[in-house]
C-alpha cells in the first residue's frame, strides 16, 4: 500500500482508505466493546463519563494496552506503527492510546491543537481508528490546513497557532481556517500530527461515533508513554475532572464540549 509521505507533510494529515480488512476490524471492534465494559466493573484502565439527554454515557477509555492482547498487537505491532515510521522517517514508539465513543448526544471538541495536549515531546503524529461510520451527522472530524501549510513539514517546522485560556485555537483565528470534514468508514484511517487543526461537533446520530486514537512519537526522541499517564493522573487528582461544574475534563486541555455527569 502505497504511503503518500510528501503530501501528508505538505498539509499535516493523510486519510488511507480501506487500510485495514473488515476481519481485523471486527477482531479491533470486539476488543473496543471489552475495554467499554472494564469501564462498567470498575476494571483497567483510565475511563471517562459525560451527561446526555439520556443520561450519563462513557466518552473516552484510554491507557489500557497492557491488558488486552488484541489491540497491544494492532497498535504497537500492526500496519498504524509501520505508517508511522515512513511518516515520520524512523521507528516510532506509542506516546498515548485512547478510545473516544462518542454515544447519541455526545459532545464535540473545539477547535485545537493537541499540541499543548501532549507533554515531554514537540512533535507526534495520531492516527483515527474509526469503528463505526463518521459522517457530519455523527460528529466527524473536521481539519483544516495547518499555519505552515505549503511547506515540506518536518518536526520542529511545525506551528503553534494562538489560543485561549482554555488552551482552545484562538476564535479569531479558528474562523478564518479552511475547515474540511473528514468521512471515515471502518477500515479507514487518518492520520494527522500534533500541530493539525481540528474540531468536532456532537453526534446527532442515533447510534455511537467510536473511534481509537493512537498517538506516537519518534523513537529517536524516547518512551514517555508511562510518564505521560502519571502525569494526568496526578493533574486530574490535583484539578478534579471538571471545570468548576461547568464541563467535563478528559484531556489536559479544555476542549471537550461534554456536559459533567449530574451526580
Amino acid at each position: 500500500m502505497k504511503i503518500d509521505v510528501a503530501a501528508f507533510r505538505e498539509q499535516g494529515w493523510l486519510v488511507m482508505r480501506g487500510a485495514i480488512e473488515p476481519g481485523e476490524v471486527a477482531a479491533i471492534d470486539a476488543a473496543v466493546c471489552d475495554v467499554a465494559g472494564w469501564a462498567d466493573t470498575d476494571g483497567p484502565g483510565l475511563h471517562h463519563f459525560e451527561q446526555t439527554d439520556a443520561g450519563a454515557v462513557l466518552a473516552r477509555s484510554e491507557d489500557f494496552i497492557e491488558h488486552h492482547n488484541v489491540l497491544r498487537a494492532f497498535i504497537c505491532d500492526g500496519l498504524v506503527s509501520r505508517v508511522l515510521g515512513e511518516l515520520f522517517g524512523e521507528p516510532v514508539l506509542l506516546f498515548k492510546e485512547k478510545i473516544n465513543y462518542k454515544h447519541p448526544g455526545g459532545g464535540g471538541f473545539a477547535p485545537h491543537q493537541d499540541a499543548p495536549a501532549y507533554r515531554f515531546i514537540d512533535h507526534h503524529i495520531s492516527c483515527m481508528v474509526p469503528l463505526d461510520p463518521a459522517t457530519e451527522q455523527s460528529g466527524c472530524l473536521y481539519v483544516a490546513p495547518a499555519p505552515d501549510a505549503g511547506t515540506t513539514r518536518s518536526p520542529g517546522r511545525a506551528s503553534m497557532m494562538a489560543t485561549d485560556a482554555r488552551g482552545r485555537i484562538d476564535e479569531s483565528l479558528s474562523a478564518g481556517l479552511d475547515w474540511r470534514p473528514v468521512l471515515l468508514n471502518p477500515g479507514d484511517l487518518l492520520f494527522f500530527d500534533s500541530y493539525t487543526p481540528h474540531y468536532s461537533d456532537t453526534n446527532r446520530s442515533d447510534r455511537p461515533r467510536r473511534a481509537a486514537y493512537l498517538t506516537y512519537n519518534a523513537a529517536s526522541r524516547g518512551d514517555f508513554r508511562n510518564r505521560y499517564y502519571a502525569d494526568k493522573r496526578a493533574a486530574f487528582a490535583v484539578d478534579g475532572e471538571d471545570f468548576d461544574g461547568a464541563r467535563v475534563r478528559i484531556s489536559i486541555i479544555d476542549d471537550f464540549l461534554g456536559r459533567p455527569v449530574q451526580r
